[in-house]
Parts: structure tokens; sequence; C-alpha cells
């Protein structure tokens, strides 16, 4: 009976053995290497405009393509109130300010995933003007928008004045982003640069600046002009200025002190780009608050001045050309305007922000060429104000686009997968060896010992 059951014993291992082998090559061979999707990031930045503030929201897969994330645009909540630079007397009623999109934000971010989402904020030109004025109020005001946004469970990375340049560059880089200048997307679902690309000039106005960006033909002479952003793997020489005090409002504000000078005694004020019909009043504290205009020396900042419309287009475009100073270069003919160095533009531009409101209203609004935008403008700007009606792209894309370079990527998460048959096999294989397995188990557990001994005994 002993021979039995080693013969049993050995041929259960044998299978066992063949069965194992078999299950160890179905593991081994044929396996696929499959990366599994990567989770989204997360980023935000507050445009800290001269005239209101919002928060963009932009998502991008962990992976990146030559260090630069494919953006999109998820959120954008409008902060109530102006612009954070109107709080230079009340400083922590501008970080009060944010709190309703901060809670937008922290709706629409993962909580698994707030931590580690990085926050910006850039402050244009009105804070800039502030900072030229008062500096101590300027970084009051950033200190205490810092403080709100530290409050909240997000990465914070800073709240801080962007320069022009760095306003136009954006800009720039916002509009051939969208316009898939640095990269596009193909049928096949690949990410790849476009092929003959397009580069886009940029100009952006805002209540308080104006910038020109775009890619010259030339090298541009001035370092201080000059910016290489590097993206999608790509070096780029961009030349950008930003015309401070040029901005609409600030532009305005010059004109009247300007026609307010031209004027003498003659009151009222007589205002060739407003509407005839239209007056407007203000006191000389108001007009002279801005480091944009000359002060007289002495003036009563109580005492009002009233600006009336006469409907004179082609007068107000003289009396711009005026405050522009477009004869003042020592670098002819590579100037803009003020005596600024700008070499020879190239290639076709997008106007957004201001430019694009202005069009918008006035029905030249997608593109419409210069012979028409100019008709409109003088047929509308001859109206009188009695017959006229009341009535995203931006930087901050640009910005963020940059600032992912700054955020690693993450690590791909690699899984190992096999065919459904392949699979199913050694399932069954594995399966059948812990059967036999357990069936040897039981044979050395459940055979008869004490039958053995007995028999033995009476063998003896």
């Amino acid at each position: 009976m002993s021979m039995v059951k080693q013969v049993v014993l050995a041929a259960v291992v044998v299978v066992m053995g063949c069965v194992g082998i078999i299950a160890l090559i179905l593991t081994l061979v044929q396996h696929h290497l499959v990366d599994l999707p990567h989770r989204m990031q997360y980023g935000m930045v507050f445009d800290a405009g001269s005239t209101h503030t919002s928060l963009y929201m932009y998502r991008w897969p962990g992976n990146k393509e030559n260090n630069t994330g494919v953006v999109s645009q998820m959120l954008v909540c409008d902060v109530d109130g102006d612009g954070i630079s109107s709080y230079a007397q009340d400083p922590p009623g501008a970080g009060l300010s944010l709190r309703k999109c901060l809670e937008s934000a922290l709706a629409a971010v993962p909580a698994n995933q707030r931590r580690e989402t990085p926050v910006y904020l850039g402050a244009t030109a009105g804070m800039r003007l502030l900072q030229l004025q008062n500096h101590t109020q300027s970084y009051q005001v950033l200190e205490q928008v810092t403080k709100v946004i530290q409050g909240y469970p997000f990465d914070f990375r800073g709240a801080r004045i962007l320069s022009g340049m760095e306003e136009g560059a954006y800009g720039w880089i916002t509009i051939n982003y969208l316009q898939e200048s640095f990269i596009k997307h193909t049928f096949e679902g690949e990410w790849v640069s476009p092929k003959g690309r397009k580069i886009w000039g940029a100009l952006d106005m805002g209540g308080s600046s104006t910038q020109i960006a775009f890619t010259p033909g030339q090298p541009v002479q001035d370092p201080a002009s000059a910016l290489g952003p590097k993206l999608y793997g790509y070096q780029y020489e961009v030349y950008t200025h930003s015309y401070l005090c040029y901005g609409k409002e600030q532009a305005m504000r010059q004109l009247r002190v300007h026609l307010l000078k031209m004027s003498g005694s003659t009151r009222p004020v007589k205002h060739p780009c407003y509407h005839l019909g239209y007056n407007l009043t203000l006191t000389l504290g108001d007009l002279y608050d801005s480091p944009c205009v000359a002060r007289p020396v002495t003036f009563d900042p109580a005492s009002e001045v009233i600006f009336t419309g006469t409907s004179e287009p082609l007068r107000c475009l003289n009396q711009m050309k005026n405050i522009m100073n477009l004869t003042a270069c020592s670098l002819a003919p590579d100037c803009g305007f003020n005596g600024v160095y700008q070499p020879p533009v190239s290639g076709d531009f997008f106007a957004f922000s201001t430019y694009y409101y202005t069009f918008d209203f006035l029905g030249l609004a997608p593109q419409s060429s210069l012979s028409q935008a100019t008709t409109t403008i003088d047929t509308f700007c001859k109206r009188t104000w009695d017959s006229v009606a009341d009535t995203d792209i931006n930087w901050t894309l640009g910005y963020m686009l940059n600032l992912t370079n700054l955020i690693p990527s993450e690590r791909p998460l690699v899984v190992t997968g096999v065919q459904h048959g392949q699979w199913a096999a050694e399932v069954f294989f594995i399966a059948f060896a812990v059967f036999l397995s357990l069936l040897v188990l039981a044979i050395l557990l459940l055979w008869n010992p004490r039958g053995n001994t007995t028999i033995d005994a009476i063998t003896l």
C-alpha cells in the first residue's frame, strides 16, 4: 500500500510541475505594456487689470509636450467691483473682493488635488501706475490679496505686478496657441508641430496701457525689447513693448488735459471726440489724479470743468496724434511712437481686449478692411449723442502656458496587459495547479495511517 501511495504522489507532483510550467510560460509571453490615462492638472491665474479682476482656471493632462502643457480653459469668474488698484485707500477690501471667485475655484478643483494646484495673481497697468504714485499703497494691496488667497487650500505661487513686456508677450503666446501656430491636434489623436506655421502679432489694449508683440523679420536691436519664450521645444524671439498711459482710460485722460490746456480761458472745453450734445463734468482733482498727466503747479482740486462734445472725427484724430508724438524718433524708421524703438512690423495681427469690444460694438468684428473701419468710425463719430444707443482673449492663457514649463510632468502609470484568451488560460492553469496542490495535501493528511501500521504488523 505504501508503494501505491508513493506512485500516486509522484504522479500528482509531475502533473503539478507540468501545469506550473505552462502557467509560467503563459504569464511571461505576449504581454503588452499599457499607459494609463494621465490625471488632469489644474492651474489658476487672477488677471488683476486696471478696471476689473477676473479669475481664469485652466487644466491640462499630467504628461506634457516638450515640457509645455496642452491647456484648456475650464472656468472664468469675474470679481465684483473695480480693479485692485482702486483699493489703494482700503487694501483689505482688495483681498476680500477675491473671495467669491476663490470659493468657485474651491468647488471646481477635486479635493485631493487642491494642495498641488498653483494659483498666481498678475497685476497689470493699473497697479503699475499705483506703484509709481505710491509704492507703499501698492505693496499693501498686494499684501492683502496674498493674505486672502493663502487662506485657501491651494498652492499659491505669489501676487506680483507684471511688466509691460511680460503682459505683451503672454498675449502673443495666447493668440498663437489658440490659432494652433505652436501645436495642433491631428485626426490620429496626436499633438504635432504644424508645418508652415503662421505666427501672428498681438495688439492688446486695456484701461491704462496698450501692448504690441510680434516676431520681426530681423533680429531685435534692443535687448530690453526682446523676449525668448521656449514653447513645445521651439525657441522664439519676440519683440514686445507696452505703452503705459496709452490704454483707453488714460489716453482719454491725457486728451482731456491737452484740450483744457489748449482752450485757455474758454469754457466749456470743446471735445471733438465726444458726440454733439454730450457733456462731461469733472473736478480738477479727478482730472489730474494720475501720473500719466502733468499737474499744474497750483490748482484748486474742487474746481470743476465741463467738456462738451462736438462730433468732429478728423479733429479728434489730429488731437490724438498730438498726445502720441509721432515725430520724435532718433531711430527712424525703426520707431513706434513717443520715440520708442520698434523694428518694422511683419505678418498679420490679432487685436483684442478693448480693440475687440470697440470693433464689435461698431459691427466690424471679427475682421474688416482699413477703409471699411475708417468709414464706419467716421460715420459713427459724426452722430449726435441723442442718436447713440447705450450700450476671453487675454494674457492669462499665455501666462499659464509659459508657467506649465515650471510644473513637473507626472510619471506615466504603466500596467501590463494580455489578450482575453491568454488571460483565461492563465487563470485556468493557475487554478488547476492550486487544485492539485490541495489534492496532494489531502492525500498526505487523509491517507489512513492506522491501517498502514496494522498491515505492517501482520506482515511482520
